[in-house]
């Protein structure tokens, strides 16, 4: 039911409707009688609107006709988006960003506000994910299979709530509104500088696509249909540096107050006689590592429509979507893996970070291999019913399930320990070492050629051991919906809208297991010896040039043979499955009801319209999670002791609660081509699922714990959570205010101020619960519980869009067009330091960080030219620096992502009519992927990736 404004001035919208549908029969008339008069001498020129120039406007057309503050990007055709991935589409609009990984874009946030705040669907469903937290993984709907996505930055209360920051939506083609046969079909080549410095390898890979629609004449009504297939190869290899996830702080110098691992004490040297805190101290890691690594990842998917529209009152709906993703990694690290031990001439910058130290190390020969499955299937039915001529109903019910596995294969030879010089550089540079030796009194004389040494195995002599790593996760949605619109005559008040929806959530995220083997004392050299058969030379040429790596290579072993010789007959079968307190078994079941008016009105003579309503959801959890079973033994002294057995205890936690979200969207028409929107609403996002753990650990209680009683032992700081179902939602109040003004079809500029208040901080506090032990039901205090506390916090910004394309212009220069976009974000959030290794003093003089995700500015310029044959874009991306939190572990170092800078450049030329070359051309700068903790210069990981070149030929008939 689609009404068209005729008469700003006219309020009666029945004549609205009528005089739309004379109207739009009057011109479809015309323009068949028009047709019907062309012979094939006449000389009419028919110009088509395509590409870029047909993203821009469609974006345009679509932000002016949207009753909600709605941004997009969207063109008629299935596989007809610009882009490369459908991630690389989504920053171009305006306020959003993506964290950019080995050269691609992934984890979305929308103006400030990191993934944990925003929501994805697909035709306005809720995406399964094969991770324990709810971001979308975007590269299973490649880019060649979807043909719009839309960014609503305010709620109406027809909308599936679940967004804070906002809810994209990815959409799929309609082949009946589509209305014409197309087939298209892509054969796109890839190139890795990366990867083609390996050895036996030219660095390209394959992309190829194909799609095609097409509608009949069914009895009265038409039946239209819509397949697309999108796969290929990918290489994604890289040179890193990177630490180890913990950190700590620490005052001693190992030439002056002796000792092995670092420590944090006043008696220390450092302290200058008073208490550590007042004195000097350094942040350090357990360890760092130079990293090699290739990758590749393989990928199919197939999304299919069928439309049916029997009358022009009933249209019938079923889309489904596959996707599966093979993903292969090889690790090879060369790591100083006791990088905290024995530290000396240490110094540091202001911020307590090292710039320079020596320390003893071993140097460990690691080597990973990780392969990762990952498979989706979705599914929607959707039917839309004009019962009369004033009420229309639409019931959606669908599905979307994905299911992720993952197994790690890890070996490790460490030589004997080594004292080192370590010297820390810039963001551009790998930190370096600048002698390994092994007299710590004299540096010089004992001096060893450490950069050759590492090339020959027998260096890592010292101990050597094989681990096995799986893991599982399986996520499904199910969920239905029924929507009624009834057009009213009652005054400024049009349309009626209300409805239902329930959706069903099944996760089952379980924990990764592990199984090693350590090779015994007397058994080392002969395994050393054997794994010398597994040697191979070194695979690429030029490692850590670009981050000026002080090591180039290093004994490259390979993995699966490391692995078998260290193993030997025995078996390592690590089961995911097996019960474990990290396990996640939740189901969430969501219930909504609405009710929304359109209106539509005259304001000093000035055209209003908008919508107003209400959304209640009520939520349901369900939480099972594990903890050990144990047997209470008591010696002889009466001092007990917990004795793991077989079997394990089985929490079962339920929650349940409501919330209601009102809603408010106004537009005032200005003048005919400017617009003031209003928007002011109540929204909701949802915690991750991995907060919602039930497991609970107990830890390992002993005789020597001098516990006499469970009670004295379980109440004394020894159990903690791994979850916490009794978590709500985050909830936050909008507002927004814009200006938008409509030059021409494909001329705009917009700018909009919003505020946002929240209560979103996260950390760890206890509860009080029953744990079972021994058969007995204790009273215990439970640590590190997930919360979300009652800090209201805010965030305010303002963005800019500007977009213009310059047809004045003489030919060719009317082809060139212009896209600007900006987004300020300022907010009072504090994330504070949480490294649990860090002393609680040290923790209290770390600068807090902002929002999770949350980059003070991100802008976006695209210059391109578009001509009859001839297409050019050359894009600018920038990100300030963000924190990137380590998924759902609250007690690790606050993590920063380094300002983001990226060109990329993509052409296109029609050779025929039929076929247009395509060439596009990511991080073009080779920009790397820069991390800090804690502070400005603690770099723990500089990540290069390379640029990546896409090229081929696209096919449309």
């Amino acid at each position: 039911m689609t009404i068209r404004k005729q008469n700003k001035h006219s309020l009666n919208l029945k004549k609205t409707l009528l005089a739309s549908l004379i109207a739009m029969n009057v011109t479809s008339v015309s323009a068949q009688s028009e047709q019907e008069q062309l012979t094939e001498d006449d000389q009419i020129e028919v110009i088509e609107v395509s590409g870029l120039r047909d993203s821009y406007k469609n974006a345009i057309s679509t932000k002016r006709a949207a009753v909600t503050i709605v941004d997009s990007i969207s063109l008629e055709d299935m596989g007809a988006l610009p882009d490369n991935s459908v991630a690389e589409t989504l920053e171009r609009i305006t306020g959003v960003a993506a964290d950019r990984f080995k050269g691609g874009a992934s984890e979305i946030s929308i103006r400030g506000l990191g993934p944990f705040l925003g929501m994805s669907t697909l035709n306005g469903r809720a995406i399964s994910s094969g991770s324990g937290n709810r971001s979308v993984a975007f590269s299973q709907f490649p880019s060649e299979l979807v043909n719009g996505v839309k960014v609503y930055k305010s709620q109406s209360a027809n909308l599936l709530e679940g967004g804070v920051s906002g809810v994209i939506d990815l959409g799929t083609i309609k082949p009946v509104d589509y209305g014409k046969e197309n087939f298209q079909a892509e054969v796109k080549g890839t190139y890795d500088e990366y990867q083609s410095k390996l050895e036996d390898d030219n660095g390209f890979g394959n992309k190829i696509s194909f799609s095609y629609t097409n509608t009949y004449d069914v009895g009265d009504g038409q039946l239209g249909f819509a397949i697309g297939y999108a796969g290929g190869e990918s290489p994604r290899p890289e040179e890193t540096y990177l630490t180890s996830s913990t950190l700590r702080n620490c005052n001693s110098d190992y030439g002056l107050d002796g000792g092995s691992s670092c420590s944090f004490k006043d008696s220390n040297a450092a302290a200058n006689g008073g208490d550590a805190i007042d004195g000097d101290y350094y942040f350090i890691s357990n360890a760092f590592t130079y990293r090699q690594m290739e990758s590749v990842e393989d990928d199919d998917a197939v999304i299919a429509a069928v439309q049916w529209k029997p009358t022009d009152k009933l249209d019938i709906n079923f889309d489904a979507q596959w996707s599966e993703s093979s993903y292969f990694e090889d690790r090879h690290d060369l790591s100083f893996d006791d990088a905290r031990r024995r530290v000396s001439n240490w110094q540091t910058n202001d911020e307590h970070i090292l710039t320079s130290y020596t320390g003893e190390s071993r140097i460990a020969n690691m080597n990973e291999m990780r392969t990762r499955d990952e498979e989706y299937k979705g599914a929607g039915f959707n039917v839309k019913w004009q019962v009369t001529d004033d009420l229309e109903l639409a019931f959606d019910a669908a599905y979307s399930g994905t299911n992720r596995w993952q197994d790690r294969t890890y070996t490790r030879f460490r030589s004997k320990r080594k004292f080192y010089d370590w010297q820390q550089r810039n963001s551009q540079q790998f930190p370096d070492v600048t002698n390994v030796y092994t007299d710590f009194d004299d540096a010089a004389g004992s001096s060893i050629n450490w950069q050759s040494d590492v090339n020959d195995l027998a260096f890592f002599d010292d101990d050597s051991e094989a681990r096995k790593y799986r893991f599982e996760i399986d996520d499904r949605i199910r969920s239905t919906k029924l929507d009624a619109k009834y057009l009213l005559d009652a005054g400024m008040f049009t349309f009626l809208s209300s409805g239902f929806a329930y959706s069903s959530r099944s996760h089952q995220n379980y924990g990764e297991d592990q199984v090693s083997k350590a090779t015994a004392k007397d058994d080392r050299a002969g395994v050393l010896s054997s794994a010398a058969s597994c040697l191979e030379s070194w695979p690429q040429s030029g490692y850590g040039e670009d981050g000026d790596s002080p090591v180039s290579q290093w004994a490259y072993l390979d993995t699966s043979c490391a692995y078998s010789t260290l193993v030997g007959s025995d078996v390592l079968s690590p089961d995911p499955k097996a019960p474990s307190e990290a396990d996640i078994d939740l189901t969430e079941e969501i219930t909504s009801f609405y009710v929304m008016s359109d209106f539509e009105s005259e304001l000093g003579g000035m055209y209003v319209r908008g919508n107003v309503g209400v959304r209640y959801v009520h939520t349901n959890i369900e939480s099972k999670g594990v903890t050990q079973s144990y047997t209470v033994q008591t010696n002889e002294n009466g001092f007990i002791e917990l004795d793991g057995n077989n079997s394990v205890e089985i929490n079962h936690f339920e929650n349940s609660f409501s919330n209601v979200l009102p809603s408010l969207n106004v537009i005032l028409e200005l003048r005919e081509d400017t617009e003031l929107r209003f928007a002011a609403f109540k929204a909701i996002s949802r915690p991750d699922m991995w907060f919602y753990g039930a497991g609970r650990e107990v830890s390992d209680i002993t005789y020597d714990d001098g516990y006499t009683t469970p009670e004295q032992a379980l109440d004394d700081g020894n159990v903690s959570a791994r979850g916490n179902p009794n978590l709500e939602l985050i909830k936050s109040n909008n507002y927004e205010l814009g200006l938008n003004w409509y030059l021409e079809d494909e001329t705009m500029l917009s700018a909009s101020y919003y505020y946002k208040t929240f209560s979103a901080r996260f950390g760890a506090d206890t509860s009080d619960e029953q744990i079972v032990v021994d058969g007995t039901s204790y009273d215990t205090t439970v640590q590190g519980v997930p919360t979300i506390y009652d800090d209201e916090s805010s965030i305010q910004g303002v963005e800019f869009t500007a977009v213009h394309r310059f047809k004045t212009l003489p030919e060719p220069f009317d082809g060139l067009g212009l896209s600007l976009s900006y987004n300020y974000s300022d907010s009072d959030y504090i994330t504070p330091e949480a490294g649990g290794s860090i002393t609680e003093d040290a923790r209290a003089e770390v600068t807090p960080a902002n929002l999770a995700g949350l980059s003070e500015h991100v802008a976006n310029t695209q210059v391109y030219w578009e001509g009859e044959a001839a297409s050019i874009r050359l894009s600018y991306k920038y990100r300030s620096d963000y924190l990137k939190p380590f998924g759902n572990d609250l007690s690790q170092t606050n993590r920063f992502v380094d300002d983001q800078k990226t060109v990329d450049l993509s052409l296109g030329y029609k050779l025929t009519e039929q076929l247009t070359a395509k060439f596009e051309v990511l991080n073009l700068t080779n920009e790397p992927a820069v991390q800090q903790r804690v502070a400005q210069g603690a770099y723990n990981q500089i990540e290069y990736s390379g640029s990546k070149v896409f090229f081929g030929i696209k096919y449309k008939m």
